[in-house]
């Protein structure tokens, strides 16, 4: 059947689809079936259902329908599985795919007895949703009938329906009444233009359903539910008990994680894991299947692991890679720091950080800060024993004992050494400048020339104490000090006895101005104009010794510039922070360097310009 234009005319009903107007069309014309009709009208049934304008534009000239009205209620076909509906994206799940939803109540109310009931059934839009599970009119579930997929695409209610009349309404009267929920409220309310929560507007309507089904479904049904075993009730309760959170946007979704994570410690006893603590909601978003953009809900959770969670440094976490963990489990810590776990988890206890019950833990049931984790694995690393300074500096025993002694090697702060089978230890780095100091001091020799001889030896002609030989030779207090090229350490270093003898203890307490430069961290240039008054003032006090080149440093010129400066390498021990943390510290609160740092050649803070925060 042909025709310049239909008649009589059935106008396009609103909130109908074009598939529903055009069996309708079939229906009052034919009494036929959809496809037959399309056909005969010269309207590919494909380019309809994909919603293509030229088809639509096609049925609305002959059924005389305003083109503009039909297009509004078309979800049209793009590239890639993807669709579109009123300036809203979204991919094939967001509909309901081969099965037709519908409510049978509705469809009784379109036949008004008709003696055309097919001609009157509209198949309504909403109906084609995924969210939309619940007729808004009558507040009843939708029922839902599926054949063969070529019924899907043409989603003929007169075959997949073929109840009318009475048989309709007994498909009702048993369904429980039940109102729309939120989610499904705002999804529709989103297609008409109205505005919504802020957090779920900014965001494709896809992502913003997705992520709330899914936060539901796990405060819903537990962390152990999967998605593949819930039906279409169970998805309504899920974005019922989701919407509350996301509606709130970042503040109330992460209250729900914080609910998730509490529920998860309380049945966990040993350690935390994320599949355990956030379900099905982890598992989409860690998939690596993940074809689509979850939206700002990953980024959501993945803060909150970062907060609460064992994150190991360097694992990607839901789509980011190189992250920097926040917290640690003592043996993720350990393992990325390469130290032992249960000796940095008794260095941790020693220095108060976990708790006596926590350090009978297993480490992988223990969090820590990570930042103050990592100075102590860092601090552990560092320490030499004393018991192995003679083999690292090529010394007897005395000599290590008389270098401790005069304060050239300070023993690190117990702080849970012991307990890490480390009973005294000093810093490998004050070892290394001691190490360096020599390369600087001495004049390399390939043969001791005759006057000179060791330590040991200079110390048993002269019948001084290796403490005083050493702060003699440190301190620049000798004319010459040499070293045999082929002997590294204390053991190839060589001075003239009767040098050695002409010394006499200072009788001062403290130490040269060379000396303290080291134990500060400062370099030799730095530390000079820090004693030359050239920043208004002198900054370390110095007094001279008779017969002495260097200046010398006393207790309190010492102690009084620790109490009002302090350098960036001992902020970052005292603080437990790494240095781009500490940067951001400081610069959150403006605090500047006491110093222009490119004229001292060094970089200093005053104590008193610092936050409370960093002087605790």
């Amino acid at each position: 059947m042909t025709m310049d234009k239909l008649y009589p005319s059935l106008p396009f009903a609103p909130g109908e689809t074009p598939l529903s107007w055009a069996a309708r069309l079939a229906a009052l014309h034919t009494g036929g079936s959809l496809r037959p009709f399309l056909n005969d009208m010269d309207v590919p049934f494909m380019r309809l259902a994909g919603g293509h304008a030229d088809a639509i534009r096609r049925l609305c000239d002959l059924a005389c329908q305003d083109h503009k009205v039909v297009e509004h209620n078309t979800i049209r076909s793009l590239d890639g599985r993807r669709f579109e509906l009123r300036g809203e994206a979204f991919s094939a799940e967001f509909l309901t795919g081969s099965v037709t939803r519908f409510c049978p109540a509705c469809l009784a109310e379109d036949e008004g007895g008709a003696s055309r009931p097919h001609a009157r059934r509209l198949g309504r839009l909403e109906w084609l949703l995924a969210p939309v599970r619940i007729c808004p009119r009558h507040q009843q579930p939708l029922m839902e009938r599926q054949r063969d997929a070529w019924d899907g695409k043409g989603r003929e209610l007169q075959l997949l329906v073929p109840e009318t009349g009475a048989a309709l309404q007994a498909l009702a009267e048993p369904l429980l009444v039940r109102a729309p929920s939120p989610l499904q409220d705002y999804v529709l309310g989103r297609l008409e233009g109205s505005k919504g929560a802020d957090w779920l507007d900014g965001q494709g309507i896809e992502q913003a359903v997705r992520a709330t089904e899914m936060l539901g479904a796990v405060l819903r049904f537990g962390a152990g539910a999967k998605a593949r075993g819930m039906g279409q009730a169970d998805w309504d309760e899920a974005g019922r008990a989701g919407w509350p959170y996301t509606s709130r946007g970042q503040e109330g979704i992460t209250r729900a994680l914080d609910l998730l994570l509490a529920d998860g410690q309380g049945r966990c006893d040993g350690r935390l894991r994320r599949i355990t603590t956030y379900g099905m909601l982890y598992s989409w978003l860690a998939s690596s299947k993940l074809s689509k953009d979850p939206g700002p809900i990953r980024d959501i959770l993945r803060e909150h692991i970062l907060d609460n969670m064992d994150v190991q440094a360097g694992q990607p976490l839901l789509g980011e890679t190189g992250m920097q963990p926040r917290r640690s489990s003592i043996a993720s810590l350990a393992a990325s720091e390469g130290v032992n776990d249960v000796t940095l988890k008794n260095v941790l206890r020693a220095k108060g950080v976990i708790s006596e019950a926590e350090a009978v833990l297993p480490g992988s049931h223990v969090l820590v800060e990570y930042e103050a984790g990592k100075t102590v694995a860092a601090e552990m690393k560092r320490a030499v024993a004393v018991t192995l300074l003679p083999q690292v500096l090529n010394a007897s025993r005395p000599m290590v004992a008389a270098l401790m002694d005069e304060g050239l090697l300070t023993p690190l702060h117990d702080g849970g050494l012991k307990l890490g089978k480390i009973s005294r230890a000093v810093d490998r780095e004050h070892v290394d400048a001691l190490l360096a100091s020599i390369e600087r001091i001495a004049t390399p020799v390939g043969k001791a020339p005759g006057s000179m001889v060791s330590l040991a030896k200079s110390a048993e002609i002269s019948r001084k104490k290796m403490q005083l030989v050493l702060s003699a030779v440190f301190g620049g207090r000798l004319p010459r000090v040499m070293r045999l090229e082929n002997e590294p350490g204390l053991s190839g270093l060589l001075v003239d006895p009767r040098e050695v003898k002409s010394l006499t203890p200072s009788g001062r307490p403290g130490m040269s101005a060379g000396l303290a430069f080291m134990m500060l961290g400062i370099g030799a240039a730095a530390g000079k104009r820090l004693i030359s008054g050239q920043f208004g003032g002198t900054v370390l006090k110095t007094v001279s010794v008779p017969g002495e080149e260097d200046a010398w440093v006393t207790p309190a010129a010492m102690a009084c510039f620790r109490s009002r400066y302090v350098t960036v390498k001992s902020l970052l021990i005292e603080a437990k922070c790494r240095q781009p943390q500490l940067k951001r510290m400081l610069a959150a609160h403006e605090v500047k360097p006491a110093f222009d740092p490119m004229t001292l050649g060094a970089i200093l803070y005053r104590r008193a310009d610092l936050p409370e925060s960093l002087e605790k």
